[in-house]
């Protein structure tokens, strides 16, 4: 049985559509086309999660991106290192607020499993700092950038 080529092709060309179309839809972008999608919830982490807390906590995590995203969007628009350094200052804040009330909710050894999933890609040095998780050959497995002088 042989197919003509025509056939084959319009195939394939239906196929990358098809699979473009799905990669493309399922980005959850916000207004400024960013994917809001990035950020991982603690719930999955922690277990034996009420219902009562998972509803809580991804109220709190959903308040927390609103005010961060407000808080970077102040920073970037800032003209003065100043402005800035307050800024930071008011997410550092932010942050500390955010555990806070997310620990709150939970009792001692679900807060040893938010802490955990807190300090999972941080360097221990520097924990702001996020490391190994761009998109290099070395899967996550870096020490981050060297400074040379």
């Amino acid at each position: 049985m042989k197919t003509s080529r025509l056939t084959r092709v319009a195939v394939i060309f239906f196929g990358l559509i098809v699979t473009t179309e799905v990669a493309v839809s399922s980005n959850n972008l916000d207004e400024k086309g960013r994917n809001k999608t990035h950020q991982k919830s603690c719930i999955n982490s922690i277990s034996g999660l009420t219902e009562y807390q998972k509803e809580r906590i991804l109220e709190i995590e959903q308040q927390n991106q609103t005010i961060k995203i407000d808080l970077r969007e102040k920073q970037r628009s800032a003209s003065g290192k100043k402005q800035k350094e307050d800024i930071k200052i008011q997410m550092d804040k932010q942050d500390e607020s955010y555990e806070f009330a997310i620990k709150a909710l939970l009792s001692a050894d679900q807060q040893l499993q938010f802490d955990q999933f807190q300090s999972i890609g941080t360097n221990k040095k520097y924990p702001s700092q996020k490391q190994g998780g761009g998109k290099g050959k070395g899967g996550g497995k870096g020490n981050g950038q060297k400074y040379m002088m």
